[in-house]
């Protein structure tokens, strides 16, 4: 990255974290709790038996015991390129986990069932933070133009199909998944600020040849 790229991206994880803690702040108001109430009775009154197989589909989609499985194969694939930035996909996936974990923990939110732990979606997080990954590894890689913009696309239709089934399934409110949305551009910016840096001193080897 550019120097002025890397400010543009310290300056997105600030208003992220600004944005993470006013919707954690919101989230207690009687208006949002409103707001949260309506949009639950939205979503269930739009059910319908067709949509509950994908939305089920996309809720596993979300979850760590997809999305961890498969950051590790990227973890092995980029070995072969570029071996500190491999470990450093591995340090964010483990620090992503442990963070929305700590989150929970200390906020307490109840989910719409009752029970604990419910902000931030760590479904939402995850996807946000996986998918900014593997377009940033495409990127770096310069694999084709055609295949990071299908890439862009398919990513952002995931992350939007995985926050509303969060909704759906009725496992969150509607600031959870804000608070997943926030949260997750936070940790993606301070990722790859990381990421980044495993690159200052190792070079990308060109495709086919092993990693020094």
């Amino acid at each position: 990255m550019t120097p002025q790229q890397r400010r543009e991206l310290w300056i997105v994880a600030g208003l992220a974290v600004l944005g993470f803690l006013a919707v954690l702040v919101a989230a207690i108001d009687p208006t949002v709790i409103a707001l949260d109430q309506a949009t639950r009775n939205a979503v269930r009154s739009g059910r319908h038996p067709l949509l509950h197989g994908p939305m089920k589909t996309l809720n596993r989609l979300g979850s760590g015991d997809v999305q961890l499985p498969v950051a590790a194969v990227v973890c092995i694939v980029t070995w072969r390129r570029h071996r500190r930035l491999a470990s450093s996909v591995i340090v964010v996936s483990v620090a992503t986990v442990v963070g929305v974990a700590v989150l929970k923990w200390l906020i307490g939110k109840p989910r719409p069932t009752m029970s604990a732990y419910g902000f931030p979606s760590g479904h939402v997080v995850g996807t946000l933070v996986f998918s900014c990954v593997l377009l940033y590894l495409l990127w770096i890689f310069a694999v084709a133009r055609g295949w990071r913009v299908v890439t862009i696309v398919g990513c952002a239709l995931l992350t939007c199909g995985v926050a509303y089934s969060r909704l759906y399934v009725n496992a969150h409110w509607l600031t959870d998944v804000m608070g997943g949305v926030t949260g997750g551009f936070a940790a993606t910016a301070l990722g790859l600020l990381f990421m980044d840096t495993q690159l200052a001193d190792e070079p990308v080897a060109p495709p086919g040849s092993p990693a020094g």
